[in-house]
């Protein structure tokens, strides 16, 4: 059965059953939102990243071993950071930090210790056993931080700062909000006059949520609201109105639903999700609506039931090719190396699904129950836009080699802004640079070398000398190739204290002892002396360890410069302990998961975007029997890719994971406009048009919903622009122009070209 029949099947559905079919939506639709409740969001790097990625099994490798590998960094800056009132005031914050179930262990003065030369050996002690309440106290307090390092680490060289560093317990599955909460609630009973600033991957990933949560909350019913008045000024008619945005509702509220069934949790960018669909799902209801109500006025006699018939006759082909490219455009990131990302392209393909069956059931259904808009009978409706848009087409048909000249001279020039695309994943640049995590970042990142690290995981016999001496190779390695290092730590620190102390302070023996026995014996001094639980970061057993951890800190994150980190440690790792050396490192900790995620997304974004267009290529050069075909329904789509690609890097707007979900609504909506034209274009040549009047009744009807359509979308996205977090922004405007290129697509490059090539294809 041709598709046209199966149309007409359809229809006398919609015209004998509307009710029944309304009813059965609306059950459905409460059926399906039985579980949404249940949504849990995800804000985690980890679940992006496939399970079986090196990285992830490292860390979880880590977990099993460490209790974690988040830390969370909270410093306290004051003018009189070493008086005797502000140690004793914090002292109390160590002891809350550390009565936090999900905190394992807390670094700071208060807990850190130092090794001392002793008769015979070294000793164990803390930085200070009492609050200094003198300046002959504070003077030697203040010569114990110099001797112990801790200066730069935990103290401030200017000594206005001093930090906690929390490490904390399982960062594989924990409750990011009600972590923050509970430290945001201790930290609030200690600031004051003091300023206290919170940096930890963990805290960002908390205030994404809220910030997406807020967002969505506040910008999306301004932004629907602006789409209705938009709406309702172009067809004057609450149906024409919401007859689309029940159909984009309906699909947002299944897509969701679905999730909740599915029991899979929403990732930071699957607040994506309803942006994309009401920037494409409403297209199928308008280009109903717009046809409909045009073909009421071309003939005012008719009845609903059969102008209904003309339309879906007319309309059921195209619709069905604009719904089937745009799901092959999200399918198309099931490429994608990100699972979260290959969820979404599933999900986004199913509400396109869910508005294009809505559409040709739901619409219709409702359509025959109820009256036409009585303007549509007076003489003369639309025809002020009809005027416009046929004015509008036949301009560029006449200008049309200076204006393709033009362009394409404009598009090579702009494009070549490609070659400064930048990559940016860092969470914390999700949020403006005058936010306080921001701001807390940068002051972190100045006093003590940043927030976030790399952990290296090493396997081997830790205490064997040489593997020690391997590992303090590694960590030279990394210090001396990358500059956003900011400080190391392993056992090999500890191990040279300890040979240093016990041979009395002399500088020749601050290196790792050549004996393993004696290394031995350091660590059992340690223990009689110290605490086994001070090496619960570094080493998986005191006694025989095989497995030990050396941290990594970074400054300010910047992700080329994370991603050089992280290829070139993995570069060096390759090439001296490839197979049969005395260690094993392996990457893990925020700072690789940034690197691995960074570079998934790039690859990502080629793969899907180059599988997309070619499938779509090819389909559309087999619908329209001719490469011609192909190249042209793909044209639009294809200049507003290179356009979008060029305004990142011209403008300065990193790629990230929500920026490289445009180009499939870029594929989606470019070739929707597309099809609508040509096979519409065609259908009027068919019936005998010349090219130029084919033009002009395509552009009053197909060209009317395009422009509806877009419009719609572009102004109700532009309250976006003023989110706080940054993602929702920079899509926003790169929605705005994408679409609004699409719009030039489908409504000035294709009667351009057309006019110009006069292609066969429009002929057979």
């Amino acid at each position: 059965m041709s598709l046209r029949g199966i149309t007409r099947r359809l229809f006398v559905l919609d015209a004998h059953y509307p009710r029944t079919l309304i009813a059965g939506v609306c059950f459905f639709t409460l059926l399906i939102l039985w579980k949404i409740p249940g949504l849990e969001i995800d804000p985690g790097l980890r679940s992006l990243v496939p399970r079986d990625h090196p990285t992830v099994q490292n860390m979880e490798l880590v977990e099993d071993l460490f209790y974690g590998s988040e830390i969370v960094v909270i410093a306290v800056e004051t003018d009189s950071l070493l008086s005797e009132k502000t140690l004793t005031k914090f002292s109390a914050l160590q002891d809350s930090l550390e009565a936090m179930g999900l905190i394992s262990r807390t670094a700071s003065i208060y807990s850190q210790k130092r090794i001392v030369p002793d008769d015979g050996g070294f000793g164990i002690e803390p930085l200070f056993n009492e609050i200094p309440s003198d300046s002959a106290g504070r003077a030697l307090l203040l010569q114990t931080l110099h001797e112990s390092g801790v200066i730069g680490n935990l103290v401030s060289k200017d000594l206005k700062i001093m930090c906690f560093i929390a490490q904390v317990a399982a960062s594989l599955d924990f409750d990011e909000i009600e972590f923050r909460e509970e430290l945001f609630r201790i930290i609030k009973k200690f600031e004051g006059p003091e300023t206290i600033h919170l940096a930890s991957p963990v805290i960002s990933s908390a205030e994404s949520i809220d910030n997406v949560r807020r967002d969505l909350r506040t910008f999306t019913p301004i932004a629907l609201g602006l789409m209705i008045f938009l709406l309702l000024l172009s067809f004057r008619s609450w149906t024409g109105i919401f007859l689309p945005l029940f159909v984009v509702a309906f699909s947002i509220m299944w897509t969701f639903g679905l999730m909740a069934w599915l029991e899979l949790t929403v990732p930071i960018i699957g607040g994506l999700i309803p942006i994309m669909l009401i920037a494409i799902a409403n297209n199928y209801g308008i280009h109903i609506i717009s046809h409909y109500y045009e073909y009421t006025v071309l003939d005012k006699e008719l009845t609903r039931g059969v102008i209904l018939r003309r339309t879906m006759n007319r309309l059921g082909m195209p619709i069905f090719l604009a719904g089937a490219t745009t799901i092959v455009s999200f399918m198309s990131l099931m490429s994608h190396e990100l699972p979260k990302v290959r969820e979404i392209g599933l999900l986004v393909s199913f509400g396109i699904a869910v508005a294009f069956l809505l559409s040709l059931f739901l619409i219709p259904s409702i359509l025959i129950l109820v009256p036409r808009p009585a303007y549509l009978s007076k003489r003369g409706s639309m025809l002020a836009v009809n005027k416009f848009l046929v004015s509008w087409g036949r301009f560029f048909s006449k200008y049309r080699v200076p204006f393709l000249v033009i362009l394409f001279i404009g598009m090579f020039w702009f494009s070549l802004g490609i070659r400064d695309i930048t990559i940016d994943t860092v969470p914390d640049h999700f949020f403006p640079k005058d936010s306080k995590i921001r701001i807390a970042n940068q002051v972190i990142s100045r006093a003590f070398g940043g927030s976030t690290q790399l952990n290296i995981l090493i396997e081997g016999d830790i205490y064997d000398p040489d593997v020690l001496s391997h590992i303090d190779k590694l960590t030279d390695h990394i210090k001396k190739q990358n500059a956003s290092v900011t400080s190391t730590y392993s056992i090999t620190d500890v191990v040279k204290k300890m040979h240093f102390a016990f041979h009395n302070g002399n500088y020749d023996s601050l290196k790792i002892p050549g004996d393993r026995e004696l290394i031995v014996q350091y660590m059992f001094l340690y223990s009689l002396t110290g605490d086994e639980d001070d090496f619960n970061l570094i080493l998986d057993d005191p006694d025989e360890p095989s497995f030990t951890q050396v941290f990594i800190r970074i400054g300010e994150v910047h992700t080329e410069e994370l991603m050089a980190l992280v290829d070139d440690t993995e570069d060096y790792i390759h090439a001296h302990y490839y197979d049969n050396r005395p260690i094993k490192p392996m990457l893990a900790g925020p700072a690789a998961m940034l690197g691995a995620v960074s570079h998934l997304v790039v690859r990502g974004q080629i793969i899907s975007l180059a599988y997309a267009s070619i499938i779509i290529f090819v389909i559309m050069s087999i619908v329209f029997r001719s490469l011609v075909g192909g190249i042209l329904a793909t044209l639009p789509m294809s200049l507003s890719v290179l356009l979008i690609f060029g305004l990142l890097g011209n403008f300065g707007i990193p790629l990230n994971m929500t920026t490289s979900l445009l180009t499939c609504i870029l594929v989606g909506v470019g070739v929707d406009y597309s099809v609508h034209f040509l096979w519409h274009l065609r259908e009027h040549i068919r019936e005998g048009n010349t090219l130029e009047d084919a033009i002009a009744n395509t552009m009053k009807v197909s060209g009317k919903g395009i422009l509806f359509n877009g419009i719609s979308v572009v102004v109700g996205f532009s309250v976006l622009m003023y989110s706080v977090f940054m993602p929702l922004k920079a899509f926003s405007v790169l929605i705005m122009a994408s679409i609004a290129f699409c719009l030039i697509g489908g409504l000035a490059i294709l009667p351009a070209m057309v006019s110009l090539l006069n292609p066969k294809f429009l002929y057979e």
